[in-house]
């Protein structure tokens, strides 16, 4: 890779308006304009030649108001030291970016205004470097790809795309293109908006960057999410780095109980799960202030009838701190079990060798019909306590709702663990070789 030609500092889905769920409101810490000043702390600090924002930076046009100071005066300190801004409109903002930038003036500029391709030179010392081409959304939604009019690359200058775009998603109504036709464009690097998810991919020296959301807004953003640097090379080629910026994170995490004695180790066990937890999360991250973590508790262990009373206490308690980190715990999912040998005590018959019999099925994720039949009427019992007209009758469809079947699963499994502990209890005999 030769000398470097430019230095991009990239973000997008920023979603001014928005406030990150499941953590209490009203902190300013969590709030997205605190992640936008860091932001541009980042873009001063490490003296980057353009800020590059791929779309949906305000959430909707009925935010407008709340999002236009705070994008007002993070472009105004950005122009003021000399970093130009450039951006694309994404489904989101079609209709409230362009207006501030305009209003900013000269420094700002949104490519591809109208749904149609715009370029524009990025230059330093008056010799253009790099040629940033953008397009952008002009209404809620577009059903074709952009590229079908993408002029092309062409000259000796290294060129760098700009789009909000569904990636590889056939029939999206977001802008679709596929990471095949991206490669073909010979660009050093496409950077796009609209999955809040970062995603990098390379091939040969090129990238194609999602940076995702700076903050996260929810546990269906999990993991680390911040702006990414991305430097050209005067050959064209292209490297990322992640620059984490979120003061907020949201993460699933498993914890094994095997071999827990009792209630007390089980909560020893859960204390250690969670602050090893944040000690990781604050060494990647020192801005984080909060952590909502998503617990699954695993494993075969004794004190099995101790488990759903500890995963209450969890919910119950709001809050906890662990190095010097705020962790909540937002759900817990129980695929702890007994430990009991299943294949043992399921031979012969009676109320013993039954559960313990659809235990082992439920664990290997081989249920029988009679099974499904349970899965089924519960899935129906859980479509009833929600309530949402978004789920087909299974009557009609044959096919279960993929979250409310795992669900089921799940309570069933739970229920046969304790009823299997009960039936033991009355059956000192059988419970006699039953443990591992």
């Amino acid at each position: 890779m030769s000398g470097l030609r430019a230095r991009l500092l990239v973000s997008g889905d920023l979603h001014l308006g928005r406030y990150p769920s499941r953590v209490p409101p009203g902190d300013p810490a969590l709030e997205i304009q605190a992640v936008v000043r860091a932001l541009v702390d980042q873009a001063i600090e490490r003296h980057v030649d353009a800020v590059i924002l791929t779309g949906d930076v305000a959430d909707q046009s009925n935010k407008y108001f709340e999002a236009f100071g705070v994008l007002e005066r993070a472009l105004h300190r950005l122009v003021e030291a000399g970093i130009p801004v450039v951006a694309v409109a994404g489904n989101h903002d079609h209709d409230v970016l362009g207006s501030v930038a305009d209003a900013v003036g000269e420094g700002v500029t949104v490519l591809g205004r109208g749904e149609t391709w715009a370029s524009m030179p990025l230059e330093k010392n008056g010799r253009e470097v790099l040629r940033l081409w953008g397009w952008s959304f002009a209404g809620p939604s577009v059903h074709t790809s952009p590229l079908d009019t993408f002029p092309g690359v062409s000259g000796d200058v290294p060129t760098v795309g700009l789009l909000h775009a569904d990636l590889d998603v056939a029939g999206s109504r977001y802008a679709p293109v596929t990471a095949d036709r991206l490669w073909e464009t010979g660009a050093s690097a496409w950077l796009l908006g609209h999955i809040h998810a970062p995603d990098l991919r390379t091939r040969d020296g090129r990238l194609i960057l999602y940076p995702g959301s700076p903050q996260p807004l929810d546990p269906g953003e999990p993991g680390p999410h911040g702006a990414w640097l991305v430097d050209v090379a005067g050959d064209g080629t292209a490297t990322a780095e992640a620059v984490p910026l979120a003061t907020v994170r949201y993460d699933a995490l498993s914890i094994d109980l095997g071999g827990a004695a009792d209630a007390t180790e089980i909560r020893e066990r859960v204390a250690v799960g969670i602050r090893e937890h944040a000690d990781a999360l604050r060494d990647e991250n020192p801005a984080l202030r909060r952590a909502v973590v998503r617990l699954t508790l695993r494993g075969r262990t004794p004190a099995y009838r101790s488990v759903e009373a500890v995963a209450s206490e969890l919910l119950d308690t709001v809050e906890t701190a662990a190095s010097g980190l705020t962790v909540s715990v937002d759900r817990v999912e129980e695929r702890a079990r007994p430990a009991l040998d299943l294949d043992g005590l399921a031979e012969g018959s009676g109320p013993v060798a039954t559960l313990a019999a659809l235990a082992g099925r439920l664990e290997a994720g081989t249920p029988s019909e009679g099974d499904l039949a349970l899965i089924r009427r519960s899935v129906e019992a859980l479509q009833q306590a929600r309530r949402a007209r978004v789920f087909t009758p299974l009557g009609r469809s044959g096919r279960f709702p993929e979250d409310l079947r795992e669900e089921a699963v799940l309570r069933l499994r739970r229920q046969t663990f304790r009823l299997l502990e009960e039936a033991l209890a009355q059956t000192p005999t059988a419970s006699a070789g039953a443990s591992d």
